[in-house]
């Protein structure tokens, strides 16, 4: 018997380290970094120790380069488009690195070639992500083939290499693509549900009665995680987009478009705002009823961050049944309140948030039901699949999106012409006695300097303190390692860790770079011949950067405040327009009204950028910069006005508040986009009757959100027009 129980014990416990490995298996198998490192470290061991177990170190370093270049070009798609970019990035390598090797003889034209095509190829990325990506890596790949230029070899050896390099890690990324081909779908759902859940636990601060004397920090704090949310499903679009355009959309992948249709329905109704917080904060601050609020938005939160998971893990979501609980609680809270309290009308107010709790609420709890018949039955939802397309449709396309940028006031039309002037200065200096290994410069002016002056002023730092840190450890590493081998391992695993860090980390993605690139060339025998020199060209490279966007066409030339607000402002009226189409007609989900409210939110996103930064400036104005913040506070409480109409939008037959509607609406585009005075006195006799109406106890809840919305976008409007001078009088200033 003791032996029996013994083995039995014996058996348990191999039985719970199979189940521990099991889920060690299934973690890495949904974890996209781990696996998007396991690809790399397969194609860094390939170029490096594959090709010396076979006796070809020759090759070693040309093959790692066009490896690494093509990585930096991956972008997410479908099969046959993958197939089709690694088909132009080989014939872009191959061409582009013999043109240079011809030209190379030639300085004056090799400048003027690597200045222009390095310009236009920027100019690409008007095209999409896509084509900036691929555009971006034939760029380094110029800048790499100039690292064995001058040594002796036939012409093709080189370009023929960086090819070889492009189809290796090419085709190991279409076996983890069809190992997985839903990976990017899931990845990007659970990033814009957990962007969601963010949003709403930033929101739900906004009922902390502790937090009355920050309102507009926390608004302003608010709407960077909505920019956030509206990134984050903006690549949720583009990867269901290129799916869907496939020959068969398959189940997961309908499934996936519903989720993103819930995720854009949650993102409404989270962005949807029914109130003045500092009011609430002081009305309601001796009550329970805020902490309900409070404490009901963060279950939602909790809810969208539960969802985020299971989307990950490919699990059923099952919505928490004490959710339902605490709303009722929250409800019958709020009946006592209001029994206690039957003339404030301030409570109105907490209904429309109370009733918007339970719209979410009840998505949830729909997912909950019908995410099964979602997967089975998903040919039912064929009619969803009108997301908007912004891919190219023929010459004329292609033409209208290269056009618009032909100006200096396109960022991209500023940034190629920078990056082709930094690349004339850098090689011209590469000429010189002192800079031996002066393409050196030219790698990091590229990879400083960015679109804005922000980015680029932050990257200064960082790639100076990474290379300096990658200089100070490789020489250890140098000496310490000696062996080929030895060091070629490093190279793989410094090199996955750059891959890992470089959209977290970049100053630790530099000091990765710096060391793999010291280890590649200490195999010509020339590790420690480019110690110092990496140093001179590093900051040689930050300096040409910052001078390019210091001085020519600086981005405080071009912010063009106006236009911003302009732009801004109008897409947020269309999405309002609409709206108000849809009280007027009826709802529905049209690709013009999502069009539309995506529009808005994209808009908005520029504003924050532009305003956010204003501070980065050389000599800011602190005044344009606190005028301009409370302006996006403001600009944002309006979309956020906006949205809770969307979220509740229907169809309404009581005409006079439909006149109101239409007047709100035609007041706001005269003020806001034809620049016509604001009459007060007319605004506050419509928010007069507002009242009045407000107060009919016949009211229906649908018809009392409508006029609280108005009264809202009416009562804030002064402000923002009042902000929005300021800011155009000190900017023209």
């Amino acid at each position: 018997m003791y032996k029996k129980a013994q083995a039995i014990d014996h058996a348990k416990i191999i039985l719970k380290k199979v189940n521990s490995l099991k889920l060690l298996f299934q973690h890495f198998k949904i974890n996209s970094i781990f696996i998007y490192c396991f690809q790399i470290f397969i194609v860094l061991t390939g170029t490096t120790l594959g090709l010396y177990s076979l006796g070809l170190q020759q090759l070693i370093v040309p093959v790692t380069l066009g490896a690494i270049a093509t990585a930096l070009t991956d972008f997410d798609d479908r099969l046959s488009i993958r197939l089709r970019n690694l088909f132009f990035v080989c014939v872009l390598f191959f061409s582009v690195s013999t043109i240079l090797e011809f030209l190379y003889p030639y300085k004056l034209l090799f400048i003027l070639y690597l200045s222009l095509s390095s310009a236009a190829f920027i100019l690409m990325g008007a095209l999409g992500q896509r084509y900036a990506t691929i555009s971006f890596g034939t760029i380094l790949l110029s800048i790499y083939t100039m690292f064995g230029l001058g040594e002796p070899h036939v012409w093709y050896f080189q370009p023929t290499y960086f090819v070889v390099g492009a189809l290796w890690y090419g085709l190991s990324s279409i076996v983890f693509y069809l190992l997985k081909p839903t990976q990017a779908v899931q990845d990007n759902l659970y990033n814009s549900f957990t962007a969601i859940s963010e949003m709403l636990m930033c929101k739900a601060r906004l009922f902390d009665p502790d937090n009355s004397d920050n309102v507009e920090q926390l608004l302003y704090d608010l709407s960077i995680k909505n920019s956030q949310v509206v990134q984050c499903l903006n690549s949720s679009k583009a990867s269901l987009l290129t799916r869907l355009k496939a020959s068969r959309a398959n189940k997961n992948t309908i499934y996936g478009l519903n989720l993103y249709f819930l995720a854009q329905d949650i993102h409404e109704q989270a962005t949807s705002n029914y109130l003045h917080y500092e009011q609430v904060q002081r009305n309601f601050s001796r009550t329970d009823l805020i902490y309900r609020i409070q404490k009901n938005i963060r279950m939602h939160a909790v809810a969208c961050q539960k969802l985020a998971e299971s989307v990950l893990n490919r699990e059923n979501f099952q919505i928490d049944p004490n959710h339902q609980y605490v709303l009722d609680q929250l409800q019958s809270s709020m009946q006592d309140w209001i029994a206690q309290n039957p003339n404030n009308r301030e409570v109105k107010n907490l209904l429309l948030i109370l009733r918007n709790l339970k719209n979410l609420q009840e998505q949830f709890e729909n997912l909950s039901i019908e995410q099964q018949q979602y997967r089975q039955n998903y040919q039912q939802h064929q009619d969803n699949l009108n997301l908007l397309d912004d891919d190219i449709h023929g010459f004329a396309d292609f033409w209208l999106k290269i056009k618009q940028h032909l100006s200096p006031k396109s960022a991209l039309f500023r940034h190629a012409v920078r990056i082709g002037f930094v690349f004339a200065v850098g090689y011209a200096i590469s000429l010189l006695p002192f800079a031996k290994n002066g393409y050196w410069i030219l790698l990091t002016s590229l990879f400083v300097c960015q679109i804005s002056y922000f980015a680029t002023k932050s990257r200064l730092k960082l790639r100076t303190l990474g290379t300096v840190l990658g200089v100070v450890l490789g020489i250890p590493i140098l000496y310490f390692v000696p062996s080929v081998v030895g060091q070629l391992v490093l190279t793989i695993v410094f090199g996955v860790y750059f891959f890992y860090l470089r959209s977290k980390k970049y100053a630790m993605a530099t000091l990765m770079a710096t060391l793999m690139v010291l280890l590649i060339f200490n195999l010509k025998g020339a590790g420690y011949a480019i110690i110092l020199p990496r140093i001179i060209d590093t900051i040689l490279g930050c300096f040409i950067a910052w001078f390019a966007v210091s001085f020519i066409w600086p981005d405080w030339d071009f912010r063009n405040i106006s236009n911003n607000i302009k732009k801004s402002s109008q897409a947020t009226l269309d999405y309002f327009d609409a709206i108000v189409e849809q009280y007027l007609h009826g709802r529905n989900n049209s690709i013009d009204y999502r069009k539309a409210r995506r529009a808005a939110h994209n808009a908005q996103i520029e504003l924050s950028s532009m305003i956010s930064s204003l501070s980065t400036e050389p000599n800011p104005n602190q005044e344009l910069v606190h005028h301009a913040f409370r302006y996006l506070v403001y600009s944002h409480s309006q979309l956020s006005y906006i949205s809770a109409l969307g979220s509740h939008r229907a169809e309404i037959h009581d005409q006079q508040i439909i006149d109101l509607l239409l007047w709100c609406k035609q007041t706001l585009t005269d003020v806001l986009i034809e620049q016509k005075d604001i009459d007060e006195e007319q605004i506050q006799m419509k928010l007069s009757e507002i009242m009045l109406l407000s107060e009919q106890e016949t009211l229906s809840d649908e018809l009392l959100l409508t006029l609280k919305q108005i009264s809202l976008l009416l009562e804030t409007l002064p402000e923002l027009l009042n902000l929005k001078s300021i800011l155009l009088g000190l900017e023209i200033k």
